[in-house]
Formats: structure tokens, sequence, C-alpha cells
């Protein structure tokens, strides 16, 4: 009884003044996500409490879940969140570019890797499901639409009968660290991103759980070739990757692997970074 005396005090602070909510949530939020971890009876009045700060409203101004709703386009079935301690580096996340210059779409920026626990624990609020941008295409796209595949078909390509050699090939040579390479449909500006069953911040976090000892049983090795490497056809990169690996397949392995290195780097993905110093220093020599 207490606690949803409390809960039903601070919805009524949050609609009486929202400013003042929001300054007392940017020091106090944390026992409310706490509260929701343990508290499945008043998960839902508790996630009213929550705000965020998103990619078209920036940082200085947080929503709340019903405000997100409330703004949410005809049709949206999902609540899409993109996570990075920084705001800055969120917003020039690769995954986030299919969402750039849709702002039909809000994506809500989570800055504590809390915040994705939680909503991975709920699953979803008021019917509709809470989806990390960095998930597989086919989860967002109903809610996207194709306008990146209409835009990237219009300049140069690899050509179609390259794409499957291109792809068997690249995946041998990055087999210890992908495991399926394709054609992405949400690229326009990058060249290429990693996609897989867990996000770029849950794999920071059980890396650093697994140098202390405490991945009960994660196997790193496993989960880094589960990745799969989504390839931009029409970025120049890949272009000139295609052909370099028919005249000179040395140097095109060496621009592979450094490709992929970057390509974790810009994902946010941990990876031997003394490997990729090296092959650095190959490719300059």
């Amino acid at each position: 009884m207490l606690t949803r005396r409390i809960i039903k005090h601070l919805d009524d602070e949050a609609k009486r003044d929202g400013e003042k909510y929001k300054k007392w949530f940017a020091d106090f939020g944390q026992f409310i996500k706490e509260g929701i971890a343990v508290d499945s009876e008043n998960k839902d009045a508790l996630f009213r409490l929550l705000r965020f700060v998103t990619k078209n409203r920036g940082q200085q101004d947080f929503v709340s879940i019903d405000d997100y709703i409330s703004n949410m386009k005809e049709g949206q079935e999902s609540i899409y969140f993109v996570v990075n301690p920084s705001f800055d580096q969120a917003i020039r996340s690769p995954y986030l570019e299919p969402f750039k210059n849709n702002n039909s779409i809000d994506v809500l920026v989570l800055t504590n890797n809390v915040d994705e626990i939680l909503f991975q624990q709920v699953g979803e609020y008021k019917g509709k499901k809470f989806i990390s941008i960095e998930s597989a295409y086919e989860e967002i796209q109903k809610d996207l639409g194709n306008k990146i595949e209409h835009e990237s078909e219009m300049r140069a390509r690899i050509p179609e009968e390259d794409i499957t050699g291109f792809c068997l090939w690249l995946k041998n040579e990055l087999q210890e660290n992908v495991s399926k390479v394709t054609i992405s449909r949400r690229l326009k500006d990058t060249p290429a991103l990693v996609s897989g069953q867990m996000s770029s911040s849950m794999r920071v976090m059980m890396q650093m759980m697994d140098s202390q000892g405490a991945g009960a049983g994660m196997d790193m090795n496993k989960l880094a070739k589960e990745n799969t490497l989504e390839l931009n056809a029409a970025h120049p990169i890949i272009v000139n990757l295609n052909q370099l690996r028919k005249t000179n397949k040395v140097v095109a392995t060496l621009v592979a692997k450094q490709l992929l290195d970057n390509v974790m780097v810009s994902s946010g993905i941990p990876f031997n970074i003394h490997d990729g110093t090296e092959r650095q220093y190959k490719l300059l020599s």
C-alpha cells in the first residue's frame, strides 16, 4: 500500500510540474529502475515514471514511455532503442543510420546498460515491444519501409553475379569472427556493420565479467563467431574490395580484416586490438 502511494505521488508530481520531476529523476531515477527489477506487481506503474532522452528530442529533454507511444507514427508496432554511454556516440552509431532522416520514428537513447536489461526483462509496454536497433533488419523493416533500399539502388553496386562469391570469400577470410556475410538493406553511408544475438553493450558487459572470472561459463569466442557481417553493396570501399580480391588476394585479405576491425570499433564491439595494429603496419609497409 505504501509503495503504491509513493508511486501515485511521484506520478502526480510528474504531471503537475514535468520540468521539476525531470530534474528529480536525473538524480534519483536509478531507484525507480531498481524497483522495476524487483517489483513485478507495480512494474507498469513504475515504468510510467521512467524518463529517457531520444534521437529527435536531444539530450537536454526527457520523455516518458507514454510520451514516446503517443508520438508514434500510425501503425508503428515497436519501441526502438539504442544503448551507448555517450549520447553523441549513440547518434553516430551505424545502427541508427536507417532512422537518421526518418523523424517519424524516434529512438530512445539509453546511456545506462541497466536500461537495456530492464527492457529485455519486461519485453513490452502497453502492447509495444522493445526492440534494439541492433536487431536483425527484419525486426525493424516493417516500421521503416524500404526507403534505404531504394536510395542505395541508385548508386554503383557490386555486380549481382559477384555477390554470392564475394560474401562466401569474406566469410571464409573472417571465419574467426563472423558466421554469416549478407548484403545489408539498412545502410546508406556506412560500409558495413556487425549484428548478432547480443547487443554491443551487452557484449562489453559480458567481456568485463568474463575477464573478472564472473562470466558464468559464457563462451566469448563462440559469441564472436555468431556475428553477422552486413555489407553496404553500394559503398565504394565494398565495391573496391570486391575488385581487389580478384587481383591481389593477399592485400584483399588484410583489407577485409581491417575493415572488420573498423566496423567493430564503430559498432562498439570488443575486438583484438593488437592483431589490428599489426595488420595496419603491414598495410602501411
